[in-house]
């Protein structure tokens, strides 16, 4: 079966092929509860954010503009969907602090985590991950892990591109700073 391309399905879902997108469900339910569980880090509220933002994409299909790409158009109603639940739910603003690093401390910190073993390293960069504010975390797994390029993800949280930059460096740091807690032990011994 040959896959159509997303521009496909959205053109039959606006002739009136509402069927059409169940294909683009099914391309992006799993990126899509990936997106809101970094946010939302709970798989109840996840699952409902995804389905919120499916919902919402496709009765705000006809404002959809070709000059993105859907799937970041996508991301971002899954993003805004999941810092609204996320508000709703804690009824605070998320804010990122700045942190106090010197960059011998970055240098350290990063150079012992590369030399844990991979399953270690994986582990620890979890956990550390696992004490951020959600919209760092979230920042930080779109960048590094989803491979989203600055761009991609300056579209998907409506933050210019140097924002989304300083945001990223500021939660790289921070999440350094967990790190280097967590692993204060391996940390003195490599050192």
């Amino acid at each position: 079966m040959e896959k159509k391309t997303d521009e496909y399905y959205i053109r039959e879902i606006l002739k009136g092929d509402s069927g059409s997108f169940s294909q683009l469900v099914e391309k992006y339910s799993h990126l899509a509860f990936s997106l809101s569980m970094k946010l939302l880090n709970q798989r109840e509220d996840a699952e409902e954010a995804a389905q919120d933002a499916f919902i919402k994409a496709y009765n705000s299909l006809r404002s959809f503009q070709s000059s993105s790409t859907f799937k970041t158009w996508f991301f971002r109603i899954v993003y805004n969907t999941s810092i609204s639940k996320l508000r709703t739910r804690k009824n605070v603003e998320v804010k990122i602090e700045d942190i106090k690093i010197s960059d011998s401390e970055l240098f350290s910190t990063e150079s012992a985590v590369g030399q844990l073993k991979t399953e270690d390293r994986q582990k620890y960069l979890q956990a550390g991950l696992e004490r951020l504010e959600p919209e760092e975390r979230a920042l930080l797994k779109m960048y590094y892990y989803d491979d989203f390029s600055m761009d991609e993800v300056s579209s998907i949280t409506g933050m210019t591109v140097s924002n989304v930059k300083v945001k990223i460096h500021r939660s790289r740091k921070k999440l350094l700073q967990e790190l280097k807690v967590i692993l204060k032990d391996e940390v003195i011994s490599i050192l």
